[in-house]
């Protein structure tokens, strides 16, 4: 009985953090605007953030590489060798708070993780083509909060990131014989 009452609660925890590394809706600024024979080809993903924020250059390139992962997932026709036609996704950080996994376990809304960003999707001659706004943050409390890291969050960023361009896929256009 002392064992169940220890495990239903610690498996609880941690089915709750399943929440850190979902996806959010991303906020668009200024959508990406393709017309029905236009298809959408992202050739390179990079990740950048100001000097004086805390987050390292293996961390961006984690976080790239995993949106790259689940655009190749959800929309594999998306990620296209560079070509005239491909667009190239930036990430510049605004946010990155790893928040603190003690505080988080006394109470919620403690200690919260905080990841945010602004995405542009530019052509092949850096001319911003679209603009959204993606943010991600975990703030639960007990033993979810305290087991939940910073890496869980950054797979709910990268996730929320690959949402700008997932059902955005077409097929290429076909000329019809005349």
């Amino acid at each position: 009985m002392k064992a169940v009452n220890l495990v239903v609660p610690l498996l609880a925890g941690l089915a709750l953090t399943g929440c850190a590394s979902s996806a959010s809706a991303p906020l668009a600024v200024q959508p990406l605007a393709l017309d029905a024979s236009t298809p959408l080809h992202i050739s390179d993903v990079s990740a950048d953030a100001p000097p004086n924020m805390e987050v390292g250059e293996a961390e961006l390139g984690l976080i790239t590489q995993k949106v790259k992962a689940y655009i190749q997932a959800d929309s594999p026709a998306v990620m296209a060798s560079a070509g005239a036609s491909a667009y190239v996704m930036k990430i510049h950080m605004t946010r990155f708070d790893r928040g603190n996994a003690f505080a988080r376990t006394m109470l919620i809304g403690l200690g919260q993780i905080h990841i945010e960003g602004n995405v542009d999707i530019e052509d092949a001659a850096g001319k911003r083509m679209a603009e959204y706004r993606v943010s991600k943050d975990f703030a639960l409390g007990g033993i979810a909060g305290g087991t939940t890291t910073v890496e869980d969050v950054e797979d709910g960023f990268a996730k929320s990131v690959a949402e700008i361009v997932k059902g955005k896929a077409r097929p290429p256009a076909v000329s019809k014989p005349v």
